[in-house]
């Protein structure tokens, strides 16, 4: 089995989705009612820069913050899903004969071996069954394998225990994140749909192909914003601090131009929001949302000439990591392609943090020549909730950063918040 979720027994609500990312602790909650969700807590607080290179320390800092998370949010109860961190998983493509479950999961640690950056006896290992492909003249089975050195799986279970959380489970990124949207995306085009959905966090890029729920494809790429930031800090001559600062203006902006957009013609409620560049390349569908504003590159239309230049000037300074990332994309995209024929990918939705900045996502999407939207978890969500902006939640926005942590709240489509699932052993 992928994920290793033991069980829910929630009366009130399901358990806490608790994503720990490179820059910030995410907390989030939901209330399930004839298959419907309703956001009843989330709370946020950011990892501080020194910790970030700190193993230990941000241990520490996250046994300390969890619980005054917790508090501050007003979650019921303390029982929490855990998603193991995506910068301290390995995610590894094999080609196996096909055998039966436990045949295969006995004959991982062997075909792991260097492969993984550590030894496979060493690690917790996941793994996902993708497909069979024709290899070598016979039959063979696509599998994922995402693993973590089971040391700091040990770790990370040990600073929870000591935040005095219920643990009842934990998962992987990449399959809370499709989690999430399998909840979102029911209609009978989106089941038939290919989506590579693209989480950019700040020191990386997760790359996850998915059908119906189902993972074809991952892989993790390293370039994040990082990445964008040290770009724009060469380009410009200015240190890292002010270019985060200055990235983070341009895309308060352009988020403040929708917002304005919104309130003069409010929308109806739609399952993403649209991207479209200047070669209008995403059109998705109008269910999908507006069409984004742009200035030149993508500054917000109402800005004023200096925020115009400036997104020029950051654009330009982006266009080397943005091209590689592009690149890479562009070989997953070939990978999957080539491993699945008859299930090419038709569209890209951007996750995480770094899908605020529109004009990131608009050039991929326009360099891939694919439909592409921000993937937007709440959209399916009741609007009535006491959940305020101060959680880091803003309602009136799309929120791609917040899809990991509620997809662990939500649980996999079909398994109610009642149900017990099978604990996948260490």
């Amino acid at each position: 089995m992928l994920s290793f979720v033991q069980s829910w027994f929630a009366p009130t609500a399901n358990p806490i989705g608790v994503d720990f990312g490179s820059d910030s602790l995410r907390l989030a909650q939901v209330d399930s009612t004839g298959g419907e969700f309703k956001l009843v807590a989330a709370a946020r607080t950011d990892v501080p820069a020194h910790l970030k290179s700190d193993p230990a320390g941000k241990l520490s800092f996250f046994t300390e913050n969890v619980r005054e998370l917790l508090t501050q949010g007003n979650f019921r109860g303390r029982r929490v899903v855990l998603s193991m961190p995506a910068s301290a998983m390995s995610i590894q493509h094999l080609r196996m004969a096909k055998m039966d479950e436990a045949a295969l999961k006995s004959a991982l640690p062997w075909e792991c071996r260097g492969k993984l950056p550590y030894d496979p006896s060493h690690a917790l290992m996941r793994h996902i069954v993708a497909g069979e492909v024709f290899a070598d003249g016979e039959q063979k089975s696509e599998v994922i394998v995402m693993a973590a050195q089971r040391e700091w799986v040990n770790q990370f279970l040990a600073a929870a225990a000591k935040a005095k959380l219920d643990v009842v489970g934990m998962n992987v990124e990449p399959k809370a994140l499709i989690d999430c949207f399998s909840h979102v995306y029911r209609r009978k085009s989106d089941q038939e749909s290919v989506n590579l959905f693209v989480d950019i966090g700040a020191h990386a890029t997760r790359a996850v192909v998915a059908r119906a729920g189902d993972i074809l494809f991952a892989r993790a790429i390293q370039v994040g914003g990082e990445h964008f930031t040290r770009a724009v800090a060469n380009h410009l001559k200015i240190n890292a601090e002010d270019a985060r600062i200055l990235r983070a203006k341009l895309c308060h902006a352009q988020l403040q131009t929708e917002l304005n957009r919104s309130a003069a013609t409010p929308a109806p409620v739609a399952e993403g929001r649209n991207i479209r560049g200047e070669n209008d390349i995403s059109g998705v569908g109008s269910r999908f949302g507006a069409e984004s504003p742009s200035c030149d590159a993508d500054a917000p239309q109402d800005s004023n000439a200096g925020d115009c230049r400036d997104a020029e000037r950051v654009n330009l300074a982006c266009a080397e990591p943005v091209g590689r990332l592009v690149q890479e994309l562009n070989l997953c995209r070939r990978y999957h392609e080539a491993t699945f024929p008859n299930a090419h990918i038709t569209r890209l939705i951007f996750v995480g943090g770094e899908a605020r900045h529109r004009s990131l996502c608009q050039t991929i999407a326009r360099e891939m020549d694919l439909a592409a939207q921000v993937g937007d978890p709440m959209v399916r969500m009741a609007r009535t909730t006491d959940v305020g902006p101060e959680s880091g939640i803003d309602r009136r926005l799309p929120q791609p950063d917040w899809a990991v942590a509620l997809g662990l709240s939500m649980g996999p489509q079909g398994v109610p918040a009642a149900a017990t699932a099978t604990a996948a052993k260490a």
